[in-house]
């Protein structure tokens, strides 16, 4: 089962993408230019790693690792194409969520990374005359909505460690967040 059938089962999810307006077609449609656009993250990610390295905490966090994590982010970035696009690629999600959190990446720099990739990938996919064979923009919004569902994601783990160290419930966090 596709990952959009397995949302059904998390109400936040679900609402998230129909909100979003995320669904089949751009599933479909990414999948369909993977193959023209998976060649090309390996040099989105080191472009990405270059961005990151420019900050003096990141380097200095980063020097030891930055091969790997160049590698992971490539790898993250194909599977944005190739899928799978089920249940372990909402896993991978969560996982990248927990990592993050773990490894105490701040917010900001998940905020910055999916920034980064709303500006580099419609370059990417303009660059390589993709965005131009399908109507409207409709290949650039569904990687966009992807990348908003993966940082919301990766975010919710930010969001479970606060509840964790807090100690506060995550019914009473929601009413003091909507006071």
């Amino acid at each position: 089962m596709d990952f959009l059938g397995v949302a059904q089962q998390d109400s936040q999810l679900s609402s998230f993408l129909r909100i979003s307006g995320f669904g089949v077609d751009d599933l479909r449609l990414l999948q369909e230019v993977g193959p023209k656009v998976v060649p090309h993250m390996a040099l989105v990610a080191q472009h990405f790693m270059q961005r990151l390295r420019s900050d003096p905490q990141v380097e200095q966090r980063l020097e030891a690792h930055a091969a790997l994590v160049e590698a992971n982010i490539t790898q993250w970035l194909e599977q944005l194409f190739t899928g799978p696009h089920d249940a372990t690629f909402l896993d991978a999600q969560d996982r990248v969520g927990e990592t993050h959190v773990q490894a105490r990446i701040p917010p900001l720099f998940t905020a910055f990374g999916m920034s980064y990739l709303r500006a580099a990938l419609p370059q990417v996919l303009g660059n390589i005359g993709v965005a131009h064979q399908y109507p409207e923009g409709t290949v650039t919004a569904a990687v966009l909505r992807l990348l908003d569902l993966c940082q919301y994601l990766i975010d919710r783990a930010y969001y479970a460690r606060l509840l964790q160290v807090t100690g506060i419930s995550k019914s009473l966090l929601d009413r003091l967040m909507t006071v």
